[in-house]
């Protein structure tokens, strides 16, 4: 649904004493709950017989005193920029605090002492990024074929392996600056295999065809015209490598999402290009966390409002704060999740060791035995052969199975039959 554009600003000769009296009161960034709200809200909660424009008309005032211009403007000439809310500072100091290499560090720490670890996350990203632009692949199988290595079978996997590349890839340029045949290396890595007819992977667009249109079929939006692209990334590039005006990494790297999108330079596969540079800016950065935290898995809850948050944007001056309001609340809620994640994992293994303990199960199992429920709690939800555990733990099947019997007996962990030959097995 197409949202409500701001509406032009009255005349001055409109503006009387009394009105500026009356209205003064709408003169300022956010509303009485901190919100900074676009005028497709704003116009909802107002008080009774105020006129929205004449309101928004003072609201968009205060925010223009206030704002940060950037050196990036749209092909109508406007010029972008971004004010600071308390959402917006509050998950900096969050991102400060939880996700550098030194808290990174203390949460391996951390895990290691509860026998778990980060690993399995690192796919994240790559999957829920890919199902944002359409891949219907499940969450499980796509984990199940990024862990084993076998080939997609389909283009929605193999719109997730594409992107899992992607995400591996970018680690390796971190020393780089950003440059325009940087941004088409990531976008030929990360579409090369799906549908090259269609993604052109690595080659920007030639035509002014590309319009994003919403679910009604109306188009919302027109990507700058083809024939700029080129000149347009340099100045992008310019902007994300510059050092003189400081702007806090994830308000920079969060611009740069939104910069690729907005630009929008290839046929297909922008989406995913974008969220992958800002997880090279933040891993730039130094903001080591970020491996394995997924933004997109909340976007994807959520698309319309992130496409609105772009809207939002596009339709108000470039007034970029929409936009890095609603990233800041995704960031906040994603790191928040991994903080959640690790306590859980922390408080498992203790939860597993009372239990152990408690029931005498301690002076019934071997030590191995006491590894391999330990490991299979490490991954809740995960499922194991007795052929995997074997090569985990350099046992013969026959001795892994009957371990792996002798824990499902003592009620650690459920066998489950994942078909007519073969029996998996996961811990309680």
């Amino acid at each position: 649904m197409a949202i409500i554009r701001p509406p032009s600003p009255p005349l001055s000769s409109d503006i009387s004493m009394a009105t500026l009296t009356h209205y003064n009161r709408y003169n300022r960034l956010v509303d009485d709950k901190g919100r900074y709200l676009p005028f497709d809200d704003f116009q909802y909660r107002l008080a009774p017989g105020d006129d929205p424009a004449m309101a928004w008309h003072f609201t968009r005032m205060a925010r223009n005193a206030a704002i940060q211009r950037i050196a990036y403007r749209n092909e109508r000439g406007q010029q972008a920029g971004f004010n600071l809310t308390q959402s917006i500072l509050a998950a900096l100091e969050q991102v400060d605090r939880y996700t550098t290499r030194p808290a990174l560090d203390d949460i391996r720490r951390r895990l290691s002492a509860s026998g778990a670890e980060l690993a399995p996350l690192r796919f994240s990203e790559a999957i829920t990024s890919s199902q944002l632009e359409g891949a219907n692949t499940t969450t499980l199988v796509a984990r199940e074929m990024l862990s084993s290595g076998r080939r997609a079978r389909t283009e929605g996997e193999q719109m997730i392996a594409g992107n899992a590349r992607l995400m591996s890839e970018i680690a390796e340029h971190l020393q780089q600056p950003l440059t325009v045949d940087l941004i088409r290396h990531f976008h030929a890595v990360g579409m090369s295999g799906i549908n090259d007819k269609t993604y052109t992977p690595g080659l920007f667009r030639e035509t002014d065809d590309v319009v994003i249109a919403g679910r009604d079929g109306e188009i919302i939006y027109r990507p700058p015209a083809a024939d700029s692209i080129l000149s347009r990334l340099e100045a992008v590039c310019a902007w994300a490598n510059e050092s003189t005006d400081y702007v806090h990494p994830m308000i920079r790297a969060s611009i740069l999402h939104f910069m690729i999108a907005h630009e929008h330079p290839f046929r297909d596969g922008n989406g995913r290009t974008s969220r992958a540079l800002f997880y090279w800016f933040m891993l730039r950065s130094g903001y080591e966390a970020f491996r394995y935290l997924s933004i997109s898995s909340l976007l994807h809850n959520a698309p319309a409002r992130y496409a609105h948050s772009y809207q939002y944007t596009e339709t108000d001056g470039m007034d970029l704060t929409y936009f890095l309001d609603y990233q800041a609340s995704i960031i906040t809620r994603a790191v928040n999740g991994l903080l959640e994640h690790i306590d859980s994992l922390v408080n498992r293994r203790a939860a597993l060791d009372r239990r152990l303990f408690e029931s005498g199960a301690l002076r019934r199992l071997t030590p191995r035995q006491v590894t391999l429920v330990n490991v299979l709690s490490a991954t809740p939800g995960k499922t194991f052969t007795g052929a995997e555990v074997a090569e985990a733990l350099g046992i013969s099947p026959q001795t892994a199975r009957r371990d792996l019997r002798v824990l499902v007996g003592e009620g650690l962990v459920v066998a489950v039959s994942a078909n007519e030959q073969l029996v998996t097995y996961r811990a309680l």
